[in-house]
Parts: C-alpha cells; sequence; structure tokens
C-alpha cells in the first residue's frame, strides 16, 4: 500500500532484530523538492510501525523530545514551573519518589495502568497517593503542552475510595504525665509542642522562625481554613524552651528542619518525632490527636470560647475579623499556661 506523498514512510530493515520496522516522517523539504526525513521510532510490527506513522499524523508532536523519559519531563517540568525562587513542595518531591518504577521509561510509553500501578503500590495513605496522581498529571499537561505526548493518559487513573479517619482521641492525664516525665527527650518534645499549641501537624511543620516572638511569647502560623491561616499563637511556659531549642537546633527558614536545612513534611515529622514517641510509650494516637488533646484541655479548663477558638483558628460567628490587641494577645497566652 503506497502511502501519501509528504505521509513519512515505513522501511523493513535487513538483518535479525527485534524491531525491524522503521518509521520516518516528512519534516521538509529541499529547494530541489527532495523530502527532509527524521527517524520516527522502530516496531516489531508493521501494523504497530503503521499506527505510529498514522497517530503522528493525526496529532504531530516534537520529534526530538519524543524519546524523554518520565525523569526527563519532570526535570523540564520542574524548570518551567519553579522559578523566581519559587520552591516545590515536600510532598511533591516525595511524590515524585514514589514514581521510581516510571523514572526511565520514554514518557510517551507510560499508559494509564502503568500510572494506575504505581498510585496502587505506594503503601501510604490517599493523600499521598492523591500527591502521586497530580505530580504525574502536571507532568503529563506539560507533556501535552509541549508536544511530548498526544494524550493524557493520567486523568484515566482513579483514586481509592477516601477512608474516613476514626475520631480523634485525645491524650490522656496518664499519657501526658509520662510524655513529661521523659521530656528530656527532643522527639517528646516535639510531640508536646503540638499538644500545647493547637496546631495541626501540617502546620507545625511550616512555621517559619521569622514568624517567631519569643520577647511577647507568640508566633504567627495556620493554614487550611481561613480562620486558621496567619493566626498568632502563644507559646505556652511549658513548652516555652522546647520551642525554643527546636528553632536554635534548626538551620532552615522554619523551626522544624532536616539536616541540610531543608523544611520538613507531615510526613518526616510524623516518621521521625510522632511515631518513635508513639512506639516507645505503647501510645495509640495519632498526630492530629496533639491538637485535640489542646482543645480538651482548655474545655478542661472552662477557657472561653472566643478565646479558644482564637487558639485553635476555628471559626466563629462573633469573630469576624481577628484583631490581635494587646489585652486580647495576654488572654491567649493565660488561656494557654492554665493547662
Amino acid at each position: 500500500m503506497k502511502l501519501p506523498n509528504g505521509y513519512g514512510s515505513v522501511t523493513k530493515l535487513t538483518g535479525n532484530r527485534r524491531r525491524p520496522y522503521m518509521v520516518r516522517i516528512t519534516t521538509g523539504f529541499t529547494d530541489e523538492g527532495r523530502q527532509l526525513m527524521k527517524i520516527l521510532g522502530y516496531y516489531a510490527k508493521r501494523t504497530e510501525a503503521l499506527n505510529a506513522l498514522a497517530e503522528y499524523n493525526q496529532s504531530p508532536y516534537d520529534v526530538e523530545s519524543v524519546g524523554l523519559t518520565f525523569a526527563q519531563v519532570h526535570e523540564r517540568w520542574e524548570a518551567a514551573t519553579y522559578v523566581d525562587g519559587k520552591e516545590q513542595s515536600n510532598q511533591y518531591k516525595a511524590a515524585y519518589k514514589r514514581c521510581a518504577p516510571l523514572w526511565d521509561i520514554p514518557f510517551k510509553d507510560i499508559k494509564t495502568a502503568q500510572f494506575q500501578q504505581v498510585i496502587n503500590d505506594c503503601d501510604k495513605g490517599y493523600a499521598t497517593k492523591k500527591a502521586i496522581r497530580i505530580v504525574c498529571n502536571l507532568m503529563a499537561k506539560y507533556a501535552l503542552a509541549n508536544d511530548i505526548i498526544v494524550k493524557n493518559y493520567v486523568e484515566l487513573t482513579n483514586l481509592p475510595p477516601q477512608v474516613e479517619s476514626r475520631i480523634h482521641n485525645p491524650l490522656t492525664q496518664k499519657e501526658l504525665a509520662i510524655l513529661w516525665e521523659n521530656s528530656q527527650d527532643i522527639k517528646v518534645q516535639a510531640v508536646l509542642i503540638l499538644c500545647y499549641t493547637g496546631m495541626r501537624p501540617t502546620e507545625l511543620v511550616k512555621v517559619e522562625k521569622a514568624d517567631v516572638d519569643f520577647e511577647n511569647k507568640f508566633f504567627v502560623g495556620g493554614m487550611k481554613t481561613a480562620a486558621g491561616r496567619g493566626r498568632r499563637i502563644p507559646i505556652a511556659d511549658k513548652i516555652f524552651d522546647f520551642f525554643k531549642a527546636a528553632y536554635e537546633r534548626s538551620t532552615g527558614k522554619c523551626i522544624f528542619s532536616d539536616e541540610r536545612g531543608k523544611n520538613i513534611s507531615y510526613d518526616a515529622y510524623r516518621s521521625k518525632y510522632w511515631e518513635p514517641v508513639m512506639n516507645m510509650f505503647k501510645m495509640d494516637h495519632l498526630p492530629g490527636d496533639g491538637r485535640h488533646t489542646c482543645a480538651s484541655l482548655l474545655d478542661d479548663k472552662d477557657v472561653n470560647v472566643k478565646i479558644k477558638k482564637l487558639i485553635l483558628g476555628h471559626a466563629s460567628s462573633d469573630v469576624t475579623e481577628r484583631v490581635y490587641t494587646h489585652k486580647t494577645l495576654e488572654q491567649l497566652l493565660e488561656a494557654i499556661n492554665l493547662i
């Protein structure tokens, strides 16, 4: 079957080859009218070669980029996305590492089943699997926009049903007493900081040194909700030294950093601090239970509802604006020191 002029060609090469069918496409013409051609790829069967040529002609793509591996596409996407000092989140970096089985495969050859397998094989929770899918999808959109692929197969993948989290279980007075008995341990201190600030663990790891005011014993932090973002959180006297020690140990911009000064993720906090403490003392709590421990302790001391909501970052119908006067900050500090 003769192919149309300018369509490209399929040629069977001589010798004993696994993929003997060479596909070439027309990239232009010389002044004499001769075709300028580039090799599109090699295929095991003639039908595969014809299909590849038809796919190219239907949606032409950049032949120079077609062989880029998953890792190479990630490198290009990262360079194009994170500019002017903008830094990729630790969660996205961790998600990319979990895509290691795909790193050396040409991106155009990765289909839905392979992306889905990486998501399914992840032994972490829903949030981590979602992050993997997000990163792969962002890369696929970049590849599509730059003619590296002709179809985004990531969009056809699925996430598992999100399991509803169990009811949070505050630490008991007995458990808190055990932690205080062992509070010389840095890991225990990191757990107590959560219990006495009322922060979400994802908020704690993002607290920057520049937002800490040791003189007035508060820091600015919070995220997730409008009421929670950018709130002023008092530093209880009980944990003041722990907070300051963490600040001084950190070589990064946040109060919790790794050995290289990089901000740590929620997963890193959980595996480095929370889980070792829970295992050490045979306790059964999630990092989010620290926040609920603080809420429970404030309730036990009958702390004013408005003050409690300001500390925890809960929305309140009677707090339309968070105006922190000197008196308010004193009230927050007084309340947190009751527990």
